[in-house]
Formats: C-alpha cells, sequence, structure tokens
C-alpha cells in the first residue's frame, strides 16, 4: 500500500501511515470527514469504509 497521500481510483483523499488510512475526503459522498471519524478511517456522513483495492497514491495535481 503506497504510503503518504492517496485516493480512492481518483476520487476523494485520504493518508497512509503505516497500515492505517485517515480518510480526509471521502470518494462515495464527497464530504470533509470529521477528524476523530477519519482517524477510524470511515466517513462520518455515509459510513464509507475504504477499500484496498482501491487505494492509488495521489499524484501531483490530483484534484480531491
Amino acid at each position: 500500500m503506497p504510503q503518504g497521500a492517496v485516493t480512492f481510483l481518483g476520487r476523494g483523499l485520504a493518508y497512509v501511515r503505516g497500515r492505517r488510512i485517515v480518510l480526509t475526503i471521502c470518494p462515495v459522498c464527497s464530504q470533509r470527514n470529521d477528524k476523530k471519524a477519519a482517524e477510524q478511517g470511515r466517513c462520518l456522513w455515509c459510513a464509507y469504509e475504504p477499500v484496498l483495492e482501491d487505494v492509488r497514491a495521489a499524484g501531483s495535481g490530483t484534484a480531491a
């Protein structure tokens, strides 16, 4: 799994720290996540949980 900034098939924004995914912007509902829910790796708004197969390293210029 890539470390640092990632997207989910080009949508949303998260940060990978070791084996944890901190979900900042949800790829499903596009909402900015609550800090506590982000640290738990799920969306506060729609309950999305990241799918590891969808994780892609965020390149420069990636829109979130």
